[in-house]
């Protein structure tokens, strides 16, 4: 199942608006916290494709996964440095060797994810960034959770309590991607009720209109949180920082 997952996220990363909207976001929050390149993690690199994006953007770029195939995804498409490894367990990387860490939607699956913060305060240089996104809600769980591997869902509480108890110091908490919550409630209460897993792979489909109205969408959303954080959304984010006095 992980691979073939893999295959999916690579075929729809670069058109599909859940991807396209979250890349957005995230280079925003790049610009606002880190706007000096230097070196970065992606842990959960996928089908490699933010990781080339992010090279090409000036970053020395070290693209990471559980899954070798992820790595080699991203090693094709341009970035030359890659590790395989566990981001529950200890991370193969030199203390105070990293200046930013973007783990989206990669917390969920690791048991022990105050560990996997630790690690990543470890490897964090002083003054370092992170951004960490999750889904959000536990209420929403649901059997798709545990297809895809979930231990948990979040808050923005609970994950801000999470990567504090890591060492690493909230810059900026939020929700991301309102736009389809009230759906995706309705669709997860019904898997629920019926036990009943969705027949494809990967993302919904959607119509190719309705993928360039999420993605207009999703660009009024990235406007409202240049001023302001969302008060809910599909998925918790956080904008995490080490002590620059850190020793």
């Amino acid at each position: 199942m992980q691979h073939e997952w893999l295959v999916v996220h690579r075929e729809t990363e670069a058109h599909y608006w859940w991807f396209i909207n979250k890349r957005r976001f995230v280079l925003q929050l790049l610009a606002r916290h880190a706007p000096a390149r230097g070196t970065l993690l992606e842990l959960g690199c996928g089908g490699g494709l933010f990781s080339s994006i992010l090279a090409e953007q000036g970053w020395r770029v070290i693209s990471s996964d559980v899954a070798e195939p992820a790595v080699v995804f991203a090693h094709k498409q341009g970035v030359p440095e890659g590790v395989v490894f566990d981001a529950g367990r200890g991370w193969p990387l030199a203390a105070d060797s990293i200046d930013v860490f973007i783990m989206l939607d990669v917390l969920e699956h690791v048991k022990d994810h105050a560990a996997a913060m630790a690690e990543a305060c470890r490897v964090l240089r002083p003054g370092g960034v992170g951004i960490i996104a999750v889904p959000a809600y536990p209420f929403l769980f649901s059997p798709w959770d545990e297809y895809n591997r979930h231990f948990r869902r979040y808050t923005t509480g609970t994950l801000v309590a999470v990567v504090q108890s890591g060492g690493l110091h909230v810059l900026q908490k939020t929700y991301w991607n309102a736009i389809t919550l009230l759906p995706a409630i309705a669709v997860r209460w019904k898997e629920r009720v019926t036990q009943r897993l969705p027949v494809y792979e990967g993302f919904p489909p959607v119509r190719p209109i309705v993928n360039r109205l999420l993605i207009l969408l999703g660009r009024m959303e990235c406007a409202w949180l240049r001023l302001l954080p969302l008060p809910a959304g599909l998925s918790a984010v956080v904008t995490v920082r080490k002590d620059p006095d850190a020793s």
